[in-house]
């Protein structure tokens, strides 16, 4: 097989791959639309993914690496933290300095552009491509972007919130640790987290217990994909020169900025090239749905991750085969 071929072959793989998840999502939208869900089954599921089967998903994926592996991925960390929440920096100066816009609306917007869907599209693309094993860097990318990109979003909103409201403001160190608080309080931050402490500890926990985990975590991929498409049905979608913006930076330069620094810090396979793929996941769910809390930038959120997840029919594949 002449590498051209090699790279139809990859890029078909993926496809099909994507084809699933999409249609999942689109499930969702259309019980959405058709009003089928209302707003307390749409909390009901939420709670399902993120506060049961992610975690002990999340958890499984962590505590069956090695100490060895462990270690060996610091320079996937660093590569995943750089192109995620650096990317969030940069696109927060963007947006202050050249766009003027507030804090809110920046908080957001940086967020659109830098917050992967880790938590409800990661597990089933990358265990599809690369296999169970990939949960492990879906554990990782999950847990740096919960304990950096969304507590710096919350800090940013409630301190514009309450700037605009003209109550007396929290200091900023004390709304930092407000929403690190909160973050560290979720299941999915502290299941992967607690799997590292124990993986570092070379403490594993029994078999029948991860067998446990796995039944309620094997549930995850379905309802969190059906589940996006709930949330998207709720929202107001707004076409512009904007959002499409938005979901450039998302899918094509997280990625290409992902891709530079695995060849700096040497991620190894098949790190590297998983860690590319979840920068081309879509616009995290977060995003819209803080949106819509603190009321600023709601059509242009839920329209960026609408875009950006059409967007990963052609991304995700396209990275899968230029990076074979």
């Amino acid at each position: 097989m002449n590498p051209s071929s090699a790279d139809v072959s990859s890029f078909v793989t993926a496809f099909s791959v994507i084809l699933p998840v999409l249609f999942v999502m689109g499930l969702g939208y259309w019980a959405g639309r058709a009003k089928q869900f209302d707003q307390d089954q749409v909390r009901g599921l939420n709670a399902l993914v993120l506060e049961y089967a992610l975690p002990a998903l999340l958890f499984v994926g962590v505590v069956s690496a090695s100490r060895g592996a462990l270690l060996a991925a610091v320079p996937f960390a660093l590569g995943i933290l750089v192109a995620t929440f650096g990317l969030f920096l940069l696109a927060t100066i963007f947006c202050v300095f050249v766009l003027r816009r507030n804090l809110g609306t920046t908080a957001i917007q940086a967020g659109c552009a830098s917050n992967a869907n880790v938590a409800f599209a990661g597990v089933p693309i990358l265990t599809s491509l690369f296999g169970q094993s990939s949960t492990f860097s879906v554990a990782t990318s999950a847990l740096i972007i919960n304990v950096t990109i969304v507590p710096a979003m919350v800090t940013m909103l409630e301190y514009d919130r309450q700037r605009s409201a003209g109550a007396e403001t929290l200091k900023v160190a004390a709304l930092i640790r407000q929403s690190l608080f909160t973050s560290f309080k979720q299941p999915y931050v502290l299941a992967p987290l607690l799997a590292a402490i124990l993986v570092l500890l070379d403490l594993r926990p029994p078999s029948e217990f991860e067998k446990m985990l796995e039944l309620i975590g094997s549930t995850t991929s379905g309802v969190a994909l059906f589940l996006a498409g709930l949330i998207l049905a709720a929202y107001r979608i707004e076409f512009s020169a904007e959002t499409l913006g938005n979901t450039v930076v998302k899918t094509i330069v997280q990625p290409v900025l992902m891709a530079l620094l695995v060849v700096a810090f040497g991620v190894a396979k098949p790190l590297g090239i998983e860690g590319i793929v979840i920068c081309t996941l879509p616009t995290a769910v977060i995003c819209p749905m803080l949106a819509l809390r603190y009321g600023v930038y709601e059509a242009q959120a839920a329209t960026t991750m609408l875009l950006t997840t059409i967007a990963i029919v052609v991304a995700v594949p396209a990275a899968i085969a230029f990076l074979r």
